[in-house]
């Protein structure tokens, strides 16, 4: 799962040819700008991984981000980004792998501090509905890659009307493999210090370490 979490967080839906919907960029758009005002923010969420011939995996996280910094905490892993390197530490394992971040962009994979905007840059989005999701009022919105290389097929968005923050992000793989991630709690503009994003390793002297 180290490198499908790529997180956090990922994108959306059918290959099929639609223009800019302009109600969903402008809902979009208000989300886009309250987020980027938020010097950190920190996300608790619920993630739950399906697919054909698979068991069901469901598990609780927490993202914590600083502009392109994040630390994302996961029961059996821990990822960390410092903006130049991302060190995944597997926790039952005692081993961490450390990359460069442009190496993980180059394969495709969706950063935490991609998700929350990732439909400014390269995908088309189309709004679906007005409907709600766990008693809240949402809006539907579906956003698709246009690069047709792309590992998503799909993401389906819900995002809170009043609030106008995504509440939860359904990501569908071409591989058959979907991941739902719920926000259970949201944070913003507390103190993380530059070490939360960094693997410490002379904390975890039983752990290996090996560069990618």
């Amino acid at each position: 799962m180290k490198k499908g979490i790529g997180i956090l967080m990922a994108v959306l839906f059918v290959g099929m040819t639609f223009g800019q919907d302009v109600k969903a960029k402008a809902i979009l758009d208000k989300v886009s700008a309250k987020t980027k005002a938020y010097k950190t923010i920190a996300i608790d969420f619920d993630l739950t991984i399906s697919g054909v011939d698979m068991e069901t995996i469901t598990e609780k996280g927490k993202v914590s981000l600083a502009g392109d910094k994040y630390k994302v905490e996961l029961e059996d892993q821990d990822i960390y980004c410092d903006a130049v390197t991302l060190t995944t530490h597997l926790k039952a394992d005692e081993e961490c792998y450390t990359s460069l971040v442009e190496d993980n962009e180059e394969e495709g994979l969706v950063s935490p501090t991609d998700i929350l905007t990732i439909w400014e840059d390269g995908y088309k989005y189309k709004y679906i509905k007005e409907t709600t999701f766990k008693g809240i009022a949402v809006h539907h919105i579906n956003i698709f890659p246009k690069d047709p290389n792309s590992k998503y097929f799909a993401i389906i968005l819900k995002i809170d009307m009043a609030k106008n923050e995504v509440v939860t992000a359904l990501i569908k793989g071409k591989d058959g493999i979907n991941m739902r991630y719920t926000v259970t709690k949201l944070e913003h503009d507390m103190d993380l210090p530059a070490s939360t994003f960094v693997f410490d390793r002379a904390k975890h002297p039983n752990v290996e370490c090996y560069d990618e």
